[in-house]
């Protein structure tokens, strides 16, 4: 039964890193055909959809990633002429973010590539070998990973 896991455990290992190379290769093919990273789009998307209300702090917080990060994506994005930000008068600390009109239109052009993306993975016969992981499964495995408390790395949880 032990050795079983094993196998398992290495099959699913191989199958995560082969995701992680495709995830890979399909971020940069994204950024080489846009002009801009998977989470630029990702923040141009959000302020799209909530413009002049959303501010570098609640983008963060609803991607889950790091305030830097995003204030970082977000300060790429006000230099290339795609994102404004303003500032509240009743508090100056508070900056909503809003699209220009390339932003507005960078949005529409990656959210076109998007979905021609979506259509073609639709496509593909998904019966590899008689795998039964669904995508949900799969994030569900892999949030399991990222949420763990990893501050032991020899722990055999």
């Amino acid at each position: 039964m032990l050795e079983s896991k094993a196998v398992h455990a290495e099959s699913f290992f191989e199958a995560y890193m082969q995701l992680k190379r495709e995830l890979e290769k399909s971020a940069t093919r994204f950024q080489r055909m846009t002009g801009i990273s998977v989470d630029q789009y990702a923040i141009l998307h959000q302020i799209l959809e909530q413009p002049g209300k959303l501010t570098s702090a609640a983008v963060a917080d609803s991607r889950g990633i790091s305030r830097a990060a995003v204030s970082r994506g977000i300060s790429q994005l006000i230099r290339r002429g795609y994102v404004v930000q303003s500032y509240e008068t009743t508090d100056r600390r508070v900056r909503p973010l809003s699209l220009t009109a390339s932003g507005e239109q960078l949005e529409i052009d990656c959210y076109k590539l998007v979905q021609k993306s979506a259509k073609l993975m639709s496509q593909v016969s998904l019966s590899d070998e008689g795998s039964s992981v669904t995508m949900g499964q799969l994030t569900q495995m892999l949030a399991a990973l990222t949420s763990r408390d990893d501050t032991n790395p020899t722990d055999k949880a």
